[in-house]
């Protein structure tokens, strides 16, 4: 199974509109809180994400859409880098599940951290419940981790925490 070419670029503030029609589903949200957001909060919470972090944070804050070669939103992916780690994360419409492009996105996404931030220590987090993303994360490298965690910011008590060193690092 192939995932073709994808187009990987900068989230900008004119994507939102649409990308909130391909991700703002009950089964993307499943293992985010269940509760769909309406469009407006969606869009204000991804214009802060754009927006960087507040002043004063030592953190670098990366956004990315993903399209097919048509031009198609298929999702986004995004990294926080801190204290020397990215946290990855990455969200796909579920019509775009099962087709390879996470998969090539989180790599993709992971070498260009490297390359833009000298970053070569990759985290995520999931929920226990959300087998899908833990094979995954396991497909592109990540391990699980436990025990003493460092600081990450998108931690919740519960969660599942993966580990990628990558060379380089």
């Amino acid at each position: 199974m192939s995932p073709g070419a994808l187009r990987i670029e900068p989230l900008r503030l004119e994507h939102l509109p649409a990308l909130g029609a391909v991700l703002r589903q009950p089964a993307v949200y499943e293992h985010l809180g269940g509760e769909v957001p309406p469009a407006d909060e969606f869009e204000l919470g991804l214009q802060r994400a754009l927006a960087g972090p507040p002043p004063g944070r030592d953190e670098h804050w990366l956004n990315y859409l993903v399209s097919d070669a048509s031009g198609q939103m298929l999702g986004r992916l995004e990294a926080t880098v801190h204290d020397g780690l990215a946290e990855v994360a990455f969200l796909f419409g579920p019509g775009h599940w099962g087709h390879g492009h996470a998969q090539q996105g989180l790599l993709w996404l992971q070498a260009e951290v490297s390359r833009r931030c000298g970053v070569h220590d990759f985290w995520a987090t999931t929920v226990p419940a959300n087998q899908r993303c833990q094979r995954l994360l396991l497909r592109c490298g990540y391990a699980a981790v436990t025990g003493a965690l460092p600081r990450l910011l998108t931690h919740d008590d519960g969660d599942l925490v993966f580990r990628r060193r990558a060379p380089g690092g």
